[in-house]
């Protein structure tokens, strides 16, 4: 008899999947299979005959059953596919007293559970968040990406930003927050919006660390900023840097309604267009704005690339060498003759 321990790191479709396979494949001589599993994913696994299961308090921090953590098994699973709100349970899966433990990363990639193995799929999952089979497993609702939308503009940019969302359908299935100043005729514009799921609002620096840390927990998969070169929203721009959304997954909208995701390259860019809008408008006769030429200047050069750096390097050095080289080599004996009459 094989004992078999399965956690619910992952949807209950993708856990019923592999339990119907171990015990069609016969992988493990007579296999006799414990689950450990959420109190809201009971009602789904009890549809497995022959299986046992444990479920846990998901309320609080998952511990695995006592009768169960002191028990040796022959063989653990456990699921890292990249879905967030299992990773209490993946956790666990660490700790578990097996003789050989295997990870279930989707699209059908099994591996033992080593050191090198948790770095190598680490890096694989940094590159690539969800396998390409993960809304085989889940709902429509539940495969939702939930993306905060930041009011750094005016409501008009807002809006016609949803509506581009929308037609060109960037992100997937998404569920849009949005996070506004609480300000009535910017609830009322939003309040009824078919793109929105819910509205969260602000008053602008009133308990900023409190909507921060709400924020953070919230653990949205994107994010969507607007940056019209409006500066009365400067500092709800710097509050969205500091959420922990992952900057490759940050969409950027300016003035125009063109959007990309933030890449410096870009950022650069829109920022020496501004630049340049503003040295064409003449509005850098003003005193206010003559200061953004010197912190653009030193934007630049801290974000100079290494290598041209080095290149201009060399060369200063290469004149250097040059002018020192001349002086030690001259010989002042050899001098023209002076022309007649002098």
């Amino acid at each position: 008899m094989t004992q078999i321990l399965i956690l619910e790191s992952a949807a209950p479709k993708r856990i019923i999947e592999k339990v119907c396979q171990l015990f069609e494949t016969r992988e493990h001589a007579d296999p006799e299979v414990t689950i450990v599993c959420r109190k809201s994913s009971l009602s789904l696994l009890s549809v497995l005959d022959g299986v046992k299961i444990r479920p846990v308090d998901s309320d609080v921090h998952e511990q695995i059953p006592e009768e169960l953590r002191r028990k040796t098994y022959d063989v653990a699973y456990a699921f890292w596919t990249g879905e967030k709100k299992y990773r209490r349970m993946k956790r666990l899966a660490v700790r578990l007293k097996a003789e050989i433990t295997y990870i279930v990363a989707g699209d059908g990639n099994e591996f033992k559970l080593t050191w090198k193995a948790m770095v190598r799929h680490a890096m694989f999952r940094f590159r690539h968040p969800l396998p390409t089979d993960h809304r085989d497993f889940v709902g429509a609702q539940e495969a939702g990406e939930r993306i905060l939308i930041i009011q750094s503009a005016e409501p008009a940019y807002v809006s016609e930003a949803l509506d581009r969302l929308r037609e060109s359908r960037i992100f997937p299935n998404p569920h849009y927050t949005l996070f506004c100043r609480n300000i009535p005729e910017v609830r009322k514009r939003f309040e009824n919006h078919p793109g929105l799921a819910r509205i969260w609002t602000h008053s602008e620096t009133r308990n900023s660390w409190g909507h921060l840390r709400h924020l953070r927990r919230e653990r949205f998969e994107g994010l969507v900023l607007f940056l019209t070169g409006d500066p009365s929203y400067r500092k709800v721009k710097v509050f969205a840097f500091m959420l922990g959304i992952p900057i490759r997954r940050m969409l950027v909208f300016n003035e125009t309604a063109d959007c990309f995701f933030f890449n410096w390259k870009q950022w650069l860019s829109l920022i020496s267009r501004r630049t340049q809008d503003m040295t064409r408008t003449g509005i850098t006769t003003k005193p206010i704005h003559r200061a953004h030429f010197p912190l653009a200047i030193a934007i630049k050069a801290v974000l100079l690339p290494f290598r041209f750096l080095y290149l201009h390097l060399v060369w200063i050095r290469l004149r250097l060498s040059g002018i020192i080289w001349s002086r030690k080599n001259h010989d002042r004996s050899i001098q023209l003759p002076p022309f007649s009459g002098s």
